[in-house]
C-alpha cells in the first residue's frame, strides 16, 4: 500500500491544525454517525458528499482523518486552482489533484480509479457547488469511477453550514457558525459491478448515491 511519508505527515498535520481550529475553536461542528466514520488506517474507502462550500474537503478532513495516516487522503480540485503556483504546491501537498470540470477528463478518472484502491478519497457526485442547498443530479461519471475502482466501502456524507462558514465569494471564514456533517451507512452498489459499465448504468449508480443523500437530508432536517 502506498502509505504517506513522515514530511507529507507533518504537512497533513499543519493542515489538520489550521483547519481544526477554524471549524471547532472560531466555529463549532457537529458529527453525526461517528460510528460510520472510517476507522484509521483503512483504506480503499471512497467518501461521496453534498457540496456546498469550498471549505467542504476540509471538514471531511478534520473529522475523518487522524493526524498520522498510513493511508494517503485524496480529494479533486478544479484545474483553475492549479495554475498559481504557491496554491498548485499546497493542494498537491494535501492530496488534491486538478480535474477539468464539465469537460469529460478522462486521465482524471484513471487516475481517481488507480488512487482509489490504496486510499480514502473524497468526490462530490453532483460536480459542482449547489447555490442553494438543493442536491443536484449526481454525475454519470462517478458511477464510472465506483464501478472500476471496486472501493472497498463507499460512504455517503451530509455536509451543512460550511457555506455560512465560506460562502461563494467569500475570501476570509466567518466566525461563530454552527456547522453538521453526517457520516451515513455505507452504500452497497456490488451488484451493478455484475453488469456492463454503460452510461444508463452507470447513472443508476450515480442517481442511488443522491438517493441516499436525499434521505440523510431528510432524516436529519437539513437546513442550508
Amino acid at each position: 500500500m502506498n502509505e504517506p511519508g513522515f514530511i507529507l505527515n507533518c504537512w497533513h498535520a499543519i493542515g489538520l491544525s489550521f483547519w481544526n481550529f477554524i471549524f471547532k475553536i472560531l466555529n463549532r461542528v457537529e458529527v453525526l454517525g461517528k460510528e460510520n466514520i472510517p476507522r484509521p488506517g483503512e483504506s480503499s474507502v471512497l467518501i461521496l458528499s453534498n457540496h456546498i462550500s469550498a471549505i467542504d474537503p476540509f471538514l471531511i478532513a478534520v473529522t475523518s482523518l487522524s493526524y498520522f495516516s498510513k493511508v494517503c487522503w485524496r480529494a479533486p480540485a478544479k484545474e483553475e486552482l492549479f495554475n498559481y503556483p504557491v496554491i498548485r504546491n499546497i493542494l498537491a501537498s494535501w492530496g488534491a489533484f486538478p480535474v477539468r470540470r464539465g469537460k469529460g477528463d478522462y486521465e482524471a478518472m484513471n487516475q481517481m480509479t488507480q488512487m482509489l484502491r490504496d486510499s480514502l478519497m473524497v468526490l462530490f457526485p453532483e460536480g459542482t457547488r449547489s447555490k442553494e442547498g438543493v442536491l443536484l443530479k449526481g454525475k454519470a461519471g462517478v458511477g464510472k469511477i465506483i464501478w472500476e475502482g471496486r472501493p472497498a466501502k463507499i460512504l455517503p456524507v451530509l455536509i451543512e453550514g460550511t457555506n455560512r462558514i465560506l460562502p461563494k465569494g467569500r475570501i476570509f471564514p466567518s466566525v461563530g457558525k454552527k456547522t453538521r456533517i453526517y457520516y451515513g451507512r455505507p452504500i452497497d452498489l456490488s451488484p451493478y459491478y455484475l453488469k456492463e459499465p454503460t452510461i444508463e448504468l452507470t447513472q443508476k449508480m450515480a442517481d442511488e448515491v443522491m438517493s441516499t443523500l436525499h434521505d440523510m437530508q431528510k432524516e436529519i432536517n437539513f437546513r442550508y
